[in-house]
């Protein structure tokens, strides 16, 4: 009898039916539906003729139990100092969006966890594989998960890479080219506005690499440092830690701000001090598009595409998850300057030598 004159049957099918249909056993079915190699092609092709001809669903449940996998894509962002702002949610959006596509479930969790805690994630079948994120440049957790085999992958960097796979942002030429910019423009007395301390003692990978990068342009340009680091990453503490440093060097004509929500308040305090933004002062953000255009005047930024980072990093744990062999990706993003109207050229009246 041909798969396409077989009748389907009065019930709902079960994968008894199929089976039977076949001439095969549950565990043949089983191992054809879990996309196990150890079938003949064969007997896979009739199997799956005759799933398809009398309209049998597997199960999802069942399939997960069988193959071992519970479908779920965990993203780890740690709170135990880090706040979320529209900045980190824009992250876990674009990975739950690649994840739904892909057909896994997503979740974020943000308890700091241990050595144990880490590898029960696997061993409980709470994920399949996990995202992480908060890398610092010597990090623990990558190398744990590599010593046990448990697939990951990386939002961020560490100090050494090899065999990891991550996505990221080239954070030193971001700095370099916003410095390059206020130059081009004129600008010899730029300050840069930094992550908080904390993140920079903690070796978080961001915070050390801006700094890199600002150290690179201060050399390369001959520029005197002029830094403040923004305690909080909101406008509040931006507009506080401006305040502060325009009392400390008041002939600072530039700035380069980290985050959007610290742009916003550096704005906030050059306006009560009388100076309007770009005419007095230039602006520069590391931003997404999103954040730039709210602000106002609109930043001038170096777009920092948190929601496309986190849908590639879950597009890149799916590809992980699904090969046999599996290769390292590793991709740094190159850095994107768009010119808005938080920036313009140094009037003569405001030159400084």
């Amino acid at each position: 009898m041909s798969a396409k004159n077989i009748p389907a049957p009065a019930k709902s099918a079960t994968i008894e039916d199929v089976a039977r249909l076949a001439g095969v056993s549950v565990s043949t079915v089983s191992r054809i539906l879990n996309g196990k190699p150890d079938v003949a092609e064969r007997t896979r092709q009739r199997v799956q003729d005759i799933i398809q001809q009398i309209g049998y669903t597997p199960h999802v449940g069942a399939q997960r139990l069988a193959g071992n996998k519970t479908n779920i894509i965990a993203l780890l962002f740690p709170m135990d100092h880090a706040e979320f702002t529209q900045f980190e949610l824009d992250f876990f959006i674009g990975a739950a969006s690649a994840a739904s596509r892909n057909h896994y479930f997503f979740n974020l969790l943000t308890e700091p966890l241990d050595a144990n805690g880490m590898l029960n994630l696997y061993r409980s079948g709470q994920a399949d594989g996990v995202i992480l994120m908060q890398i610092r440049l010597d990090d623990w957790r990558p190398a744990l998960l590599r010593e046990h085999g448990f697939p990951f992958v990386m939002i961020g960097r560490c100090a050494e890479n090899d065999g990891y796979s991550y996505v990221d942002m080239d954070f030193e030429r971001a700095m370099f080219m916003a410095c390059e910019e206020l130059v081009s423009l004129g600008h010899r007395q730029i300050a840069f506005l930094g992550r908080p301390a904390w993140m920079r003692a903690a070796q978080l990978g961001p915070a050390c690499r801006l700094w890199e990068g600002y150290q690179q342009a201060r050399a390369h340009f001959d520029l005197q440092p002029i830094y403040q680091e923004v305690a909080h990453l909101t406008v509040q503490d931006g507009y506080a830690a401006t305040l502060k440093l325009l009392d400390e060097h008041p002939t600072v004509t530039a700035f380069v701000c980290v985050h959007g929500a610290s742009a916003s308040g550096a704005i906030r305090a050059l306006r009560e001090r009388g100076r309007k933004v770009p005419r007095d002062s230039s602006v520069i953000a590391l931003a997404t598009n999103k954040i730039a255009q709210l602000v106002t005047p609109a930043l001038t930024h170096v777009n920092f595409p948190s929601d496309s980072i986190g849908h590639q990093a879950a597009q890149m744990l799916v590809r992980l998850l699904g090969s046999h062999a599996p290769s390292v990706e590793q991709r740094l993003l190159e850095p994107t300057l768009t010119i808005r109207d938080s920036t313009a050229a140094l009037s003569p009246s405001n030159k400084q030598g």
